[in-house]
């Protein structure tokens, strides 16, 4: 571990080119440094924390008020969901959203390319569960990152799995983007009950929201204040998951900065009802690519 501790993006200027085991925000984290930009990796549930190319705003947000809890995934970035999306479908007593976000992991392989992209590969530092394994890829290079989650089914049974890539993009103000792609879906609505309910326009002054789109296309922020759009592709998945919680910010640990942030998630739901039979492998992908506005 690097003996300099950062606390803010300044601070990561730093460290040279390279991969660093650092202090940041209070967390164990991987510095991923190439002449691209910057990347922090968090060892709690392999969390990316931040993602800074050369000449653009971050394109995650993260919560300015983090918890600093042990074994609390801090909010913002692009936590993982798995091998369940939201509450367990039969046990209330275990966590939402599933066991990897506040599991430690560790990285177990990294390639940089002279080409100045990295790939980075995480597993648990225990198994997660007797069901499944579970391993994390990165890729990353100039306004392009990949994420993916490979799952198998290690046991004898069929086995249900949901899962998500919880991405918070940063934004300049919610109500104040373009969401395209969404357009004539259905989706449920989370707010009203889950009531079943069909996309008539593009997404746009957005403010409270909790959406699960039955989606499996791109998906584009247009961001006229900070001139750029952010095209959301991904493979795998057959939802995609639309949240910012408005003004019950508060309630989820956001007491500002909320309006500075949408989350966009490539998702399995219990909508798809994804099972994987003995030995089969699933890979969810979501790619991030990032676009001036001309």
């Amino acid at each position: 571990m690097d003996t300099i501790k950062a606390t803010t993006p300044s601070d990561l200027s730093n460290f040279g080119p390279g991969i660093h085991q650092i202090q940041w925000q209070g967390r164990e984290v991987w510095l991923i440094e190439q002449a691209w930009g910057q990347l922090v990796v968090a060892k709690l549930g392999a969390q990316i924390l931040y993602y800074q190319p050369v000449g653009e705003h971050a394109v995650f947000w993260l919560n300015p008020e983090p918890s600093h809890r042990d074994n609390e995934s801090i909010r913002g970035g692009a936590p993982l969901c798995w091998p369940w999306f939201g509450p367990h479908n039969s046990d209330s007593t275990k966590a939402n959203h599933g066991l990897a976000r506040t599991a430690l992991w560790a990285m177990c392989e990294q390639r940089l390319q002279a080409n100045d992209s990295a790939t980075l590969t995480f597993i648990p530092v225990e198994q997660l569960c007797d069901a499944f394994t579970v391993t994390f890829e990165i890729s990353v290079s100039a306004n392009y990152l990949s994420m993916r989650i490979l799952t198998k089914n290690i046991s004898d049974q069929e086995q249900n799995l949901t899962q998500a890539i919880h991405s918070y993009f940063f934004v300049a103000d919610c109500q104040k983007i373009t969401v395209q792609g969404l357009k004539g879906c259905e989706y449920l609505d989370k707010l009203q009950g889950e009531e079943l309910k069909y996309q008539p326009s593009q997404l746009s002054q957005i403010s409270a929201i909790d959406s699960i789109y039955k989606h499996t296309a791109d998906v584009l922020i247009v961001d006229e204040i900070l001139s750029r759009k952010v095209l959301i592709s991904k493979a795998g998945s057959g939802s995609t998951v639309v949240w910012n919680p408005g003004q019950a910010a508060k309630n989820y640990g956001v007491f500002s900065g909320q309006m500075n942030f949408i989350c966009i998630e490539a998702a399995n739901t219990d909508h798809e009802s994804l099972r994987l039979s003995p030995g089969q492998q699933v890979v969810l992908q979501q790619t991030v690519e990032l676009r001036s506005i001309n």
